[in-house]
């Protein structure tokens, strides 16, 4: 990935908090306008319903959602530190320049998502489901997303350094030019074929791992004496 590329959240650093967020949620899902300029701090929601609705120039920080649903939610220019979105629902949401910062995401189901210019660094994003995802100019780092499944994902810039990825989901996503080197990838699930791998950049030890998966014998070559 071009680094000079990568869009970062266009949130101011100080943003008024907001004491009532509930309230502030359903006024915005029978207003239907937009959540912008504020932030959400130490919030612990459970079981929420939050379809469609669309935040802009946010900062969401210390917060819970557990078991809510966000589906086709919107997220542009926000920013989420220590906050924890496990077993959520937010299938088909839109995240535009946004970053994740020692968040956890475990068992929560990002289906059909669309990220452009998303960064997750020091995540534990184990067990998630992000199949059917589009990714453009996303960043992860430091992060845990074993038992995750990316399956049939389009993946455009993704830039993986010291990721967690074992036994995560490849299944039928092309991971041409995506640098895996310095991750995590034991038994990660791909196809028979293992077209997934086509392109894939690899350290030694992983490549020659994929290539007995390949059925392909390695013969050590003997050193004279």
């Amino acid at each position: 990935m071009n680094s000079k590329m990568f869009q970062e959240p266009k949130a101011p650093v100080k943003l008024p908090v907001i004491e009532d967020v509930v309230s502030v949620l359903e006024d915005a899902k029978i207003s239907e306008e937009e959540i912008t300029g504020c932030c959400f701090k130490g919030v612990f929601i459970t079981k929420f319903d939050g379809k469609l609705l669309r935040f802009k120039k946010m900062a969401f920080e210390n917060c819970k959602f557990i078991s809510c649903f966000f589906d086709e939610a919107s997220f542009t220019d926000v920013r989420f530190k220590n906050c924890d979105f496990s077993n959520t629902s937010l299938t088909d949401v839109y995240f535009k320049r946004c970053s994740f910062q020692s968040c956890k995401a475990v068992g929560a189901d990002f289906y059909g998502s669309l990220m452009r210019h998303v960064s997750f660094l020091e995540c534990n994003l184990s067990d998630m489901n992000l199949d059917a995802s589009r990714m453009s100019y996303v960043k992860i780092k430091d992060t845990n997303l074993e038992e995750s499944s990316l399956s049939k994902c389009g993946l455009d810039n993704l830039d993986l350094h010291q990721v967690k990825l074992a036994g995560a989901s490849f299944f039928k996503t092309a991971l041409k030019g995506v640098d895996m080197s310095d991750c995590d990838m034991d038994r990660i699930i791909i196809s028979d074929g293992k077209e997934e791998l086509r392109g894939v950049v690899l350290n030694m030890t992983q490549a020659i791992v994929c290539a007995k998966r390949m059925g392909i014998v390695i013969k050590e070559l003997e050193t004279e004496n």
